[in-house]
This record gives structure tokens, C-alpha cells and sequence, in this order.
């Protein structure tokens, strides 16, 4: 019998995450759903797992809309599995699982933000520039 792991179930999501990637609909739904459960109230008591999976979002989010493509597709393949693992009720630890349903997600979470680091840096300094290039300073 195949032992339920945190790497099994991520392999299966890394297998749904190419199909996922391709679809503009079920892109969109996993984002909405990632954007959803990370601002749940239960999800306060990791609260830089929220700030991390926004910043997944607005990456998978940018890179559909085609606004930001400096990011290989095997990394957004990884992202994309995290963010279903993430929003994935039935895990390796159940989500139902009060103090610990969170923790494996944050295992998937923090392994994806450590291995992409300088990819996911790299976008959020995008962002940032993106920022300031928009911002309009006052009339002196």
C-alpha cells in the first residue's frame, strides 16, 4: 500500500498542474480559490503563508494575462502545484485538521518559495518598478 506523504500528493499535483496552466478557466477558478482561502480566518495563524500564496497568485495571474514572462514554465508548473495542494482539502494532512491541516501546506509552500526564490524575487521586484512607473508624483 503507497504511503499518503506530502510528496505523493504533490506529484499529483504537479501532474494536473500542466493541464490547469493551459486552461484559462481553471486557472482562474484555482486562483480564486487560492485568493480565498488565504485571507480565511484560519489561515491567520500563518500569516506570512497568506502573504506568500498572494504573491503565487498575482504571479500566475500575471503570467496568464501575458504581463510577465520572466519565469520558466517548469517553475510556474511548480507554483501551480503548490497553489492546488494549497486549495486541495484532502491532502496529506486534511485541512479539517485543526493546527496541523494548515502545516502541510505550509511544508508545500515554503519548499516552493525556497527552490524558486530568485524567481519569485525577481517578480515581485517587477512589481515593485511596475509600482513606482505608474506612480505620478505631485506638482511641486
Amino acid at each position: 500500500m503507497k504511503q499518503n506523504t506530502i510528496g505523493n500528493y504533490f506529484n499529483k499535483m504537479k501532474e494536473k498542474a500542466n493541464a490547469v496552466l493551459e486552461s484559462s478557466t481553471q486557472t482562474g477558478e484555482l486562483v480564486s480559490e487560492a485568493e480565498s482561502k488565504s485571507s480565511q480566518p484560519e489561515s491567520q495563524g500563518l500569516i506570512k503563508l497568506g502573504s506568500q500564496v498572494k504573491a503565487l497568485v498575482r504571479l500566475v495571474k500575471m503570467y496568464k494575462k501575458g504581463d510577465y514572462r520572466d519565469v520558466s514554465k517548469k517553475s510556474m508548473v511548480l507554483i501551480v502545484a503548490g497553489l492546488l495542494y494549497f486549495v486541495s482539502p484532502i491532502d496529506a494532512v486534511p485541512d479539517f485538521l485543526i493546527g496541523a491541516g494548515l502545516l502541510d501546506d505550509a511544508t508545500v509552500l515554503a519548499f516552493i518559495f525556497k527552490t524558486l526564490s530568485s524567481e519569485i524575487d525577481a517578480f515581485q521586484s517587477w512589481e515593485e518598478e511596475k509600482e513606482e512607473d505608474t506612480y505620478v508624483k505631485p506638482a511641486p
